[in-house]
């Protein structure tokens, strides 16, 4: 069951919420885009976006220190490149712009067609395609490779550098050294959840998990019986650490991440046991954050992303104060 009054409304009524409840975003008309109407205008300002579903990505995000605005489709569905392109328009007078896309065909697509679009017209634009998750594998891993939950750790460091007073060109410079530091993987025991439909995108056996799922929804590569939160984050640390070729003394920043259906009890258990492991390989951790950040709209389940810290400028970036809806402070 969802709490909801009509599945075709729900986008509409959220968008209502959203202004209400937080009043320095203010919705862009025929959109589901919302911008910081406390932006000066006097930086680079920072978009991104996204099939709706999300929640808190990518409208939690909007503030002074992460992004200037956020463009969402209707449920799991990319914006197109015409809302996008309205949304930065309302937001700046620039003429430039950064923009921070999850590596999924369409979103790449839309979020191309509109940089090419605003490109055409004079406009200096930057792009950051992430391809965190490392659950998919094959020769062509890399361009398949979809953008997950780090993504929000891109918000934060090229919005706080953006803040700073990066120029694009420096932000595309950080960027291309930032997105191969950084890397995704999670498990879920159910589905997403789309309004109108009464079932999960998939369904298991009771306590069993499926490793590597998607945030639209996407069954992973291996199923197995549930037995505890060690064993899963030891088989999401194993993971990561063989995509990173990690050696001790590595410093990190940590992402745990609940998929929108997994209690605060359960995240903060799971928090613990990374922290065990990630202190017995003998890394660094040097910022942390656990808590809701990027969801599959009601899945049961978490996410881990880490990031290589392999620039000592993106520890500050990370940890300077932002004023958003979704970002808790340290």
């Amino acid at each position: 069951m969802q709490i909801l009054n009509d599945s075709i409304r729900a986008l509409t009524e959220m968008r209502d919420g959203i202004t209400w409840a937080y009043p320095t975003l203010t919705a862009v008309p025929g959109t589901h885009g919302f911008i910081d109407n406390t932006f000066a205008d006097t930086t680079v300002p920072i978009f991104s976006g996204g099939g709706s579903g999300h929640d808190p990505a990518h409208w939690g995000y909007v503030g002074n220190g992460m992004l200037t605005g956020a463009i969402m489709g209707d449920f799991f569905m990319p914006p197109t490149a015409t809302e996008i392109v309205q949304v930065i328009r309302a937001a700046t007078h620039q003429r430039r712009a950064f923009l921070i896309v999850k590596n999924f065909v369409q979103d790449v697509k839309e979020f191309t067609a509109a940089a090419e679009e605003l490109r055409q017209d004079g406009w200096d634009i930057g792009t950051a395609i992430v391809r965190d998750d490392v659950s998919v594998t094959g020769p062509d891993h890399q361009q398949r490779r979809r953008g997950v939950a780090g993504t929000i750790l891109v918000h934060k460091v090229v919005g706080a550098a953006a803040a700073q007073g990066a120029s694009v060109a420096g932000l595309q410079t950080m960027a291309d050294k930032l997105l191969p530091e950084l890397k995704t993987i999670g498990f879920s025991s159910s589905g997403a959840y789309i309004p109108g439909h009464e079932n999960p995108s998939f369904n298991l056996p009771e306590d069993t998990i499926s490793y590597g799922v998607g945030i639209h929804g996407e069954p992973g590569y291996h199923e197995e019986t549930f037995r505890s939160s060690e064993l899963l984050a030891n088989e999401l640390v194993d993971k990561l650490r063989i995509n990173f070729h990690w050696q001790a003394g590595d410093h990190f920043a940590v992402l745990v991440n609940s998929l929108g259906g997994t209690t605060t009890m359960e995240t903060l258990v799971f928090a613990n046991d990374i922290r065990q492991l990630l202190a017995l390989g003998d890394v660094q951790v040097d910022f942390v954050k656990a808590g809701n950040f990027l969801s599959a709209n009601g899945m049961h389940g978490l996410s881990l992303s880490l990031l290589r810290l392999a620039d000592a400028a993106w520890l500050p970036l990370l940890q300077a104060p932002v004023q958003t809806p979704s970002w808790p402070q340290q």
